[in-house]
């Protein structure tokens, strides 16, 4: 094959590469899903009035409004920091005081990652501990230490509810 044979096939391919409209079709940002469960029963539950802010974020930036119920909740990470932490405020009237916010902070290595060329590079988080206060959430727990782009349940937050008769899960 002659220079001008080779050219024009090498022109060809990057024309074809560049037509490629398949692209990157894998999900670049690794989050961390948490799903809700009761403590009593290590059910999953529906979460009524919850508001979950950043810790330092700026005014008004809020993960989560509290006019919908919810079981799952993603809670993203800083891949410029080696921890974030989110704010849990109960909305609902007889919760809705100050002294009942529960902070959950998460303290990661963020890892750099190399997808691919199409993907680029994005952050996975190896977490390394989890401080949370206790007014309603019981305990939160890992189900996998290591966050990636996997869409899967990574974070089993279990708070305090209720099974006593007449009495409601929160």
């Amino acid at each position: 094959m002659g220079c001008k044979e080779g050219l024009t096939a090498l022109a060809a391919t990057i024309a074809l590469a560049a037509c490629n409209t398949s692209g990157c079709l894998d999900n670049r940002s690794a989050l961390p899903l948490a799903e809700f469960r009761s403590s009593a029963t290590d059910a999953a539950i529906y979460v009524d009035s919850l508001e979950v802010a950043g810790v330092d974020a700026p005014e008004g930036a809020v993960l989560s409004e509290f006019t919908t119920r919810k079981s799952q909740l993603y809670l993203p990470m800083r891949s410029t920091a080696s921890s974030t932490a989110w704010r849990f405020i109960y909305r609902q009237k007889a919760l809705d005081f100050e002294e009942l916010i529960d902070t959950v902070a998460f303290h990661y290595a963020s890892i750099p990652y190399f997808a691919s060329e199409e993907c680029g590079a994005t952050y996975r988080y190896r977490v390394e501990r989890v401080a949370t206060t206790h007014h309603l959430i019981d305990s939160v727990v890992m189900a996998d230490s290591l966050i990636t782009n996997v869409d899967k349940v990574s974070v089993l937050v279990y708070f305090r509810t209720s099974t006593g008769e007449g009495e409601g899960e929160q």
